[in-house]
């Protein structure tokens, strides 16, 4: 039996298993392997058993953890597909038995870094809240900022085109009392209608293409530090 047939046996017969718990027995078992090497995979295979007794061996493991004393056994179907009569033996069966080791969980915080923190917390609360109202504060005070400014663009192109129509109208009837009065009537209000397309303008840009922009930039940022956060946690 090689490597390869061993491992793909195992998976199989640990199909049982919760898949977290699979996945780590697994990589165990392959680690064990790349440890000794291709040069001893046959001693590493005889020394290990077979694959039934190994998921056993794995499932007893994970029982024990978890505080259930019933005996964990591998499906008699399984082992008749692979020949692996021998399981059902006496669980003790020589030194060379590898039984596969859980990792440890992560430990916590002591409780003296836990209390030290809790006490620097106390002490820094006034400052560490003015920092966050300080921080609130200057958001806020950008975002009422960005959305005047956008008004007021708004507003002065609506006044500067209403200007325009005044002026091109009082330029048209004045036109004929005094041509030269009633043309520079008209040109004031073309003036006054080019400045106001220029601020229309802005604010359609201003209001429709740079704050969604900024608005998605701040979702992405959250959602990059988030899933940093989480791939820390599962690390």
């Amino acid at each position: 039996m090689s490597k390869t047939e061993f491992m793909n046996q195992l998976e199989s017969l640990l199909q049982g298993i919760p898949a977290a718990e699979r996945e780590e027995a697994l990589q165990y078992y392959y680690d064990y392997f790349d440890d000794a090497g291709p040069e001893n995979e046959r001693e590493v295979i005889e020394a290990l058993g077979t694959p039934a007794r190994v998921a056993e061996n794995i499932k007893r493991d994970l029982l024990g953890a978890s505080g259930d004393t019933r005996k964990a056994k591998v499906s008699d179907r399984a082992l008749m597909k692979y020949g692996q009569e021998d399981a059902r033996q006496d669980d003790s069966f020589g030194q060379s038995e590898a039984v596969y080791e859980r990792r440890p969980e992560k430990e916590g915080m002591p409780a003296w870094a836990v209390a030290m923190l809790v006490t620097v917390l106390v002490f820094a609360s006034p400052f560490l809240g003015g920092i966050a109202l300080a921080v609130l504060g200057t958001i806020l005070g950008l975002a009422v900022g960005w959305f005047c400014m956008i008004f007021c663009f708004g507003l002065a192109a609506l006044i500067l085109l209403v200007v325009l129509v005044a002026l091109v109208a009082f330029g048209i009837v004045g036109f004929f009392v005094n041509p030269w009065a009633g043309m520079a009537l008209v040109g004031g209000g073309l003036i006054c209608g080019c400045l106001g397309l220029v601020f229309l303008m802005l604010t359609v840009a201003m209001a429709g293409i740079a704050t969604p922009a900024i608005f998605r930039g701040i979702s992405a940022f959250f959602r990059l530090f988030r899933r940093k956060r989480m791939h820390a946690a599962r690390g």
